[in-house]
């Protein structure tokens, strides 16, 4: 089971290049404007080590792969039209790329920080580059969640419904569930009489959304062309900033792809397959990410997950003893899930009748029987018992 994030930016950021090298996926890539014209969609993984060590049999999983011990679970990636002021209103690819990151969990914000660095206030240009973007992005969705507002507001209220049951209906399109909608709601101190709402309560709604549920993590590409206090100055900004070569990522992709090199982590180590023009560019893009002062992709995608939205990795199996499913595969299904989740929200993971019959779960490396409301940890192996 995989979940989505999206790639966003202005024109000529390196979000294409970026995608290419974290998906293996070949996409046109080009310095004019608009080169992706639609999203293009594959898939990345975040890194975990594999219950199978426990177990001492070797894991068989339904997506995503296990080598060495380590687990990589499929994140899917979309790459999306550059966005340019007044995309909130259709303009430029507007339309294609905020219909395409309705239900992505977080957006990575691509920007060039090459670009930054030629102008005059290198900090305030960063600055004003993702205020821009995230406030195309607020836009957008206050009109969603605004559309058709009184209407709904007005039945709405005459029912004797919990609020966020009722928003979880209006506004299900961006991807929200009842629990987002509650935390949201609780942190903006929004009205509960939903036809009290005004704008700036649809702005506030918008805000916390990608404040807290939808997280907006900035990285400045083309790092390999500034030079490396640039980069350092990027700690004394306001918010976390990961700095990226989508070039030099894109190359690392691409040597492992054709043999010249065995791993995309250091040392490389060129193989004979690499004349020793490559080998010498192989050797000089190793030093820069060893170097300490740029994030590799697969770890910003591994903070995405653990630090910013708090998803722990849940494995379930129908055989507590032998940890497999009714086929007899080993850990077949890695699930992510939610701090604080439940072997009852796992069940509904699973299935909805699975859900609806819920008896029991056992944690399957302790061996104890836990109740549907115990909360799971990271690594969890649950069998959960159904009467479906």
């Amino acid at each position: 089971m995989s979940f989505k994030i999206g790639l966003i930016g202005k024109p000529n950021a390196g979000k294409s290049t970026l995608f290419s090298a974290i998906t293996a996926t070949e996409v046109e890539i080009a310095n004019y404007p608009f080169t992706t014209v639609a999203p293009n969609i594959g898939t990345s993984f975040i890194i975990r080590r594999c219950p199978e060590e426990i177990i001492g049999k070797k894991c068989n999983p339904n997506h995503g792969s296990c080598s060495n011990g380590n687990r990589y679970i499929p994140v899917q990636i979309v790459d999306v039209p550059g966005l340019i002021e007044g995309a909130s209103e259709g303009k430029g690819m507007g339309n294609q790329f905020l219909q395409s990151i309705t239900d992505a969990s977080a957006l990575i914000l691509v920007f060039d920080m090459e670009d930054a660095f030629k102008s005059n206030d290198f900090a305030l240009s960063i600055n004003k580059e993702i205020s821009d973007i995230k406030d195309e992005l607020i836009k957008w969705a206050s009109s969603i969640i605004a559309r058709d507002w009184e209407r709904f507001a007005k039945k709405a209220d005459s029912l004797n419904e919990k609020v966020e049951r009722q928003l979880s209906r209006k506004i299900g399109s961006l991807g929200l569930d009842e629990k987002h909608i509650h935390e949201i709601m609780s942190a903006g101190s929004l009205p509960l009489k939903l036809s009290l709402w005004s704008d700036d309560d649809f702005r506030s709604f918008a805000d916390i959304m990608f404040s807290r549920i939808k997280a907006i993590v900035p990285v400045a590409n083309k790092a390999d062309l500034v030079p490396p206090e640039k980069i350092s100055a990027l700690q004394q900004l306001d918010v976390r900033v990961f700095p990226v070569s989508a070039e030099y990522e894109l190359a690392i992709q691409r040597a492992l792809t054709h043999g010249l090199i065995s791993s995309r982590l250091p040392p490389f180590k060129p193989t004979e397959k690499a004349t020793p023009k490559q080998a010498e560019a192989l050797n000089h893009i190793e030093e820069f990410i060893s170097s300490g002062i740029v994030a590799r992709p697969f770890d910003i995608l591994g903070d995405i997950v653990e630090k910013i939205l708090k998803l722990i990795v849940v494995y379930p199996v129908y055989d507590d003893s032998t940890w497999t499913d009714k086929a007899g595969n080993v850990l077949p299904d890695a699930f992510l899930v939610r701090e604080g989740s439940t072997p009852l929200d796992l069940a509904y993971m699973v299935h909805t009748d699975i859900g609806e019959g819920l008896i029991r779960a056992v944690d399957c490396k302790s061996k104890m029987i836990i109740g549907k409301d115990h909360p799971l940890k990271d690594g969890d192996v649950i069998r959960i018992i159904s009467k479906s």
